[in-house]
C-alpha cells in the first residue's frame, strides 16, 4: 500500500505494482520502510481515497455533467502523474462511457492507471442510483449492464459497491449487491446529521437471506478537505480497527484532488501525533480490514438503512410514476419478445432493450429519480423514459402480432380477441379495449366465447363513450401462464354475470368508503376513508423531517354518482374540492372480486401541500409489512414517512385473530402509519431543487412540483388472516400487468387457440425476469426469490424450451437461471450470477 512523499512507511509490492514505470519513485519506495502487512506497525493507518463525487444531473442538465466528468478525470490523471503513490477512486460506469466516447485517448491513460493500480473502478453500476425507489430488478441491472462495461471496457470485476449520497438504502440490498458479486458496500447516508440512530462505521450488512456485505459508513463527507484530517483521525476509526478510510477531494461538481489538498496531506504526514496518512484505494482498506484482529469482532447489522431526506420518497410523483412504467413495460417487452423468438424465430431485439435499460438505469441517478433536481432535468427525463417505453411498446405490438397471425382463426365468423398474459402463472386479468360494438350493422357484441364455447360477460363503458370513435370494451378473463387465449367477439344471449359481494360500502354524503370488511364479515375501519391536506414548508428532500402530520384541512366532498353499473363493474365517481384544486375518484367494484380499486384524478394547484389518502383502520396491534427492493420488510407504527414499493400490508388484531388490510399502488412510494391510522402521499407540491418552500418569492417564476392532472391508482382489500396469505407480490403484479391484445380477424395458422409457454409454481415465488440472456444469445434467463421466508421449491415449466424442473430455494434466496435448450434431450438449467455468468 503506497503512500506520499513524506511518509514514514510504504507498501513496496503495492508500489512496484502501480509505478514501475517511474523509477524515481520506485528508488523513493526502496528508502522508506516496511509494507503495509507488517503486523508489527506502531501506527494506524488513515486511508486516503482521493475521490470526486459527481452528480451527473442535479442543479445542471447531463450534458454539462458529462462535461464536468471530462475535466474531473484529466485533473485526477494529472495528480496521479505528479505525486508517487497518488490513487484516485470514481463510480458511474455512465461517466467512463462517456470519456470513452469523448476522449478515446485520454479513456487509454484511466486504463492504464487502472493495471497499474492507482486508479480504482468502484461501483460499477451506470450511476449512483436512488436505493429505495428503483425495483429490484432495476437494481440488478445496474450490475448487469454496469460490471458487463467495466469488465469488457476497463478490464475489472468490479468487487465495491458505491452509493454514498443516495438517500437511504434498502435492506435487500445485501441480498442484490451478493447474487452479483460484491463483496463491500460504501455509503454516506444516513450520515449523523441526520434524525436516525447511528450506525457503525464498519459493519456486516445482512440481507434476510443471510448474504453478507463488508459495509463502510463514510466519516462526515464524501468528498472531504485535508484540513479536517486531524479531527478525522479521532473520530473514524471503528473499535478495534487500525485502520480507517478519509475520501479527499472536491465533488458535487466534480473536480478530483486539487493540487493543494495534496500539498496539505504531505505536510500532515510529517506530524506523528497523527495516523500514517497512507494514500490508498478502497479495495486496499478492506483488504487490511479483513487482516485486522478486530474483523472478528464486527457488528453485524440486519435491517434497511434509513432514514435521510424522507421527502424524496414523494417528491416529483410524475418522475416516479414514469420509472415505474418504464420498468414494468421493459420486462414485460423482454418476455414476448423471447416467447415470439423460441416459438416463432422472431428476432429478439437485445440490443434495444439494452439501451433502453441504460437510459432507464441513468433516470434512476439519486437526485433525479429522488425529485430533488432541477425542473429541467425533468424534460431529459421524459424523453428517455419516453424512448425506453417506445422501446418496450413497439417491439411488444410486433411480437404480439407474430404470434396472433400464427393462430389458426380460420373457423371465426367475424372478429376476435387474442389476448397475452405476461405473467407465468394462469390467473383472471382486466381487458379494456377500443373495438366496434355492431361491426356488422345487425346484432350488437354481447359477451366473449373461448374455442370450447365457454362465454365470458363483457360490459360497453358508458362513461368514456365520444361521440364518435368505437366504445371501451372491457372484461375480466383466466388466461394461461405467460401465454395467449383467442376468444370470438360473439352475438346472441349473454351469460349470467357473477354476483357483486357487499364487503364494502360507498359513502353517499362524504367523501370515500364508509366500510371495509373481511372475507368473515368483520370490520376492517375505525372510521370512513378520506382525503387530508398537510402544510409542507420543508425543503424538496425533506431534511430533518420525521413525520408530516401538520393537517391544514380535508377536501370538501361535493357529490357522489354512480356512472357505469353492468355485469363487469360498477363505478361511483366522487368529487371534492379544496382550496383551488379539484379531486375526482372512481371507486369502482368488479363483479365476484374481493377487492376494490380507487382511481384518483387530481388537478392540483396547491404549493408546499400535500395530498394524503387516509385509511383509518380498526386493527389493534398493528404492524406494517412492505414491498421493498430485495424483500419484504416489516415495521412498526410511528407515524414516521417511510419508503415502499407495489404494496403495503397493515397486520393486527380484532379479538384474538389476525387481519389484514392490503394497499398496491401503480406509482406510489411513500407512506406513515400511526398505531392504526395509514397513509399514503397522493401529491407533494415541493419546489423543484430549493431548499425550503419558504424561501420561494411570491414574484420568483419558481417551478412547483406536481401541479395539474395527477394521477394514482390503489387496489384495497382485506381477509382474516395474516399478510403471507395475499400473495401480495403475485396480486400487485396482476392489477399492474393487464392483458396485451390484438383485433383480429379470420385466417389461416398452425397454432391452438390457447397455449402457455413458461410457468413458474407456487405463488410465494418472486419471478422478477423472463428474457433472452446477454452473454449467450441462444440462452434463457429467468430470475426468481423466494418471499415466503422458508425453504422452498420452485416450480418452472416450458413447452418451448421442455423444461419441467424443481428449483430448491433457501429463506428469501434470489436465483438467477440459465436454460439452454438442447435438441433431443432436456434443457440444461444452471444458476449463474446476476452478471448471468
Amino acid at each position: 500500500m503506497g503512500v506520499g512523499v513524506g511518509s514514514n512507511e510504504l507498501s513496496r509490492r503495492s508500489f512496484l505494482k502501480r509505478s514501475a514505470a517511474t523509477a524515481g519513485a520506485l528508488a523513493s519506495a526502496q528508502l522508506l520502510g516496511r509494507t503495509a502487512n507488517d503486523t508489527s506497525r506502531r501506527r494506524r493507518v488513515l486511508h486516503i481515497i482521493g475521490h470526486s463525487h459527481i452528480d451527473a444531473a442535479w442543479l445542471w442538465p447531463w450534458w454539462e455533467g458529462s462535461g464536468i466528468v471530462l475535466t474531473t478525470f484529466r485533473s485526477a490523471l494529472d495528480r496521479i502523474k505528479e505525486t508517487p503513490g497518488f490513487c484516485y477512486s470514481h463510480s458511474s460506469a455512465t461517466h467512463y462511457r462517456w470519456v470513452e466516447n469523448a476522449d478515446p485517448q485520454m479513456f487509454a491513460e484511466v486504463r492504464q492507471r487502472v493495471r497499474e493500480g492507482r486508479w480504482e473502478v468502484v461501483g460499477g453500476w451506470p450511476v449512483e442510483p436512488d436505493c429505495d425507489i428503483p425495483s429490484t430488478e432495476s437494481l440488478l441491472r445496474h450490475a448487469l449492464y454496469g460490471k458487463q462495461y467495466c469488465q469488457n471496457h476497463l478490464g475489472v470485476d468490479v468487487k465495491i459497491g458505491f452509493n454514498p449520497d443516495s438517500f437511504g438504502h434498502a435492506g435487500g440490498l445485501p441480498t442484490i449487491l451478493k447474487s452479483a458479486g460484491y463483496k463491500y458496500y460504501v455509503f454516506m447516508r444516513p450520515a449523523p446529521s441526520d434524525d436516525t440512530t447511528q450506525l457503525p462505521l464498519l459493519f456486516w450488512w445482512e440481507g434476510a437471506d443471510g448474504s453478507r456485505i463488508l459495509s463502510l459508513r463514510i466519516w462526515h463527507n464524501y468528498d472531504a478537505g485535508a484540513g479536517m484530517v486531524p479531527e478525522a483521525s479521532k473520530e473514524v476509526f471503528a473499535p478495534g480497527m487500525e485502520d480507517a478510510a478519509f475520501l479527499l477531494g472536491v465533488g458535487d461538481h466534480g473536480g478530483a484532488v486539487t493540487r493543494e489538498q495534496i500539498s496539505q496531506i504531505l505536510e500532515l504526514q510529517k506530524n506523528p501525533d497523527l495516523p500514517e496518512l497512507r494514500f490508498s484505494t478502497l479495495r486496499e482498506f478492506f483488504t487490511a480490514v479483513e487482516k485486522s484482529p478486530g474483523f472478528t469482532s464486527l457488528p453485524v447489522l440486519k435491517d434497511e438503512l434509513q432514514h435521510s431526506a424522507r421527502g424524496c420518497y414523494s417528491a416529483n410523483g410524475e418522475g416516479k410514476a414514469l420509472n415505474r412504467r418504464a420498468e414494468r413495460w421493459l420486462g414485460q417487452a423482454e418476455t414476448i419478445s423471447l416467447v415470439a423468438n423460441l416459438s416463432a424465430n422472431h428476432a429478439y431485439p437485445g440490443e434495444q432493450y439494452a439501451d433502453a435499460w441504460w437510459k432507464v438505469l441513468f433516470c434512476q441517478f439519486h437526485d433525479m429519480l429522488a425529485g430533488s433536481s432541477l425542473y429541467s432535468d425533468y424534460q431529459n427525463v421524459r424523453d428517455s423514459l419516453g424512448y425506453a417505453c417506445e422501446t418496450a411498446q413497439t417491439s411488444r405490438i410486433e411480437a404480439l402480432e407474430v404470434l396472433a397471425r400464427r393462430v389458426d382463426l380460420s373457423g371465426v365468423e367475424e372478429s376476435a380477441l387474442f389476448l397475452w398474459n405476461p405473467l407465468p402463472w394462469t390467473h383472471k386479468t382486466f381487458i379494456s379495449l377500443r373495438t366496434e360494438q355492431n361491426p356488422s350493422g345487425k346484432d350488437p357484441i354481447t359477451h366473449l366465447r373461448s374455442h370450447d364455447g365457454k362465454r365470458i360477460p363483457l360490459q360497453w363503458l358508458a362513461a368514456d363513450k365520444m361521440p364518435y370513435g368505437p366504445p371501451v370494451l372491457s372484461a375480466w378473463v383466466e388466461l394461461p401462464a405467460c401465454g395467449y387465449k383467442v376468444f370470438d367477439l360473439a352475438h346472441g344471449t349473454p351469460p349470467a354475470a357473477e354476483n357483486y359481494s357487499s364487503f364494502f360500502a360507498v359513502s353517499d354524503s362524504a367523501y370515500g368508503i364508509s366500510s371495509l370488511k373481511a372475507d368473515d364479515g368483520k370490520e376492517l375501519l375505525s372510521g370512513p376513508l378520506g382525503l387530508v391536506a398537510i402544510s409542507d414548508t420543508s425543503d424538496v428532500w425533506g431534511h430533518l423531517i420525521k413525520e408530516f402530520r401538520q393537517e391544514i384541512g380535508r377536501p370538501v366532498f361535493v357529490s357522489s354518482t354512480v356512472i357505469e353499473e353492468g355485469p363487469v363493474m360498477r363505478v361511483t365517481r366522487q368529487r371534492a374540492r379544496w382550496q383551488d384544486s379539484e379531486i375526482v375518484l372512481d371507486i369502482t367494484q368488479f363483479a365476484g372480486m374481493n377487492f376494490l380499486e380507487l382511481h384518483f384524478v387530481i388537478d392540483w394547484h396547491q404549493q408546499a401541500q400535500i395530498l394524503m389518502l387516509e385509511i383509518p383502520t380498526a386493527l389493534a396491534q398493528p404492524k406494517i409489512y412492505a414491498r421493498v427492493p430485495g424483500e419484504i420488510i416489516e415495521r412498526g407504527t410511528t407515524g414516521e414517512e417511510e419508503p415502499y414499493q407495489d404494496w403495503v400490508a397493515i397486520q393486527g388484531k380484532l379479538g384474538n385473530a389476525d387481519y389484514t388490510l392490503s394497499l398496491v399502488n401503480d406509482s406510489t412510494y411513500s407512506y406513515d402509519c400511526l398505531n392504526g391510522l395509514f397513509r399514503t402521499v397522493l401529491v407533494r407540491s415541493a419546489p423543484f431543487a430549493s431548499y425550503t418552500a419558504e424561501q420561494v418569492s411570491p414574484n420568483d417564476n419558481h417551478v412547483w412540483q406536481d401541479q395539474g392532472r395527477q394521477e394514482r391508482r390503489f387496489w384495497l382489500m382485506g381477509r382474516k388472516g395474516n399478510y403471507s396469505g395475499f400473495a401480495l407480490d403475485r396480486l400487485a403484479e396482476e392489477l399492474q400487468t393487464p392483458a396485451g391484445y390484438v383485433i383480429d380477424s379470420r385466417h389461416s395458422g398452425t397454432e391452438p387457440w390457447e397455449n402457455s409457454f413458461f410457468e413458474v409454481l407456487p405463488a410465494n415465488v418472486w419471478v422478477l425476469s423472463i428474457k433472452r440472456a446477454e452473454l449467450k444469445p441462444d440462452a434463457t434467463i429467468i430470475r426468481i426469490q423466494d418471499r415466503s421466508g422458508s425453504a422452498n421449491k420452485a416450480v418452472l415449466k416450458s413447452s418451448p424450451l421442455g423444461l419441467n424442473q424443481t428449483v430448491d430455494l433457501a429463506p428469501w434466496e434470489l436465483k438467477t437461471l440459465l436454460i439452454e435448450r438442447a435438441k433431443g434431450r432436456r434443457s440444461e438449467i444452471r444458476e449463474v450470477s446476476a452478471l448471468e455468468s
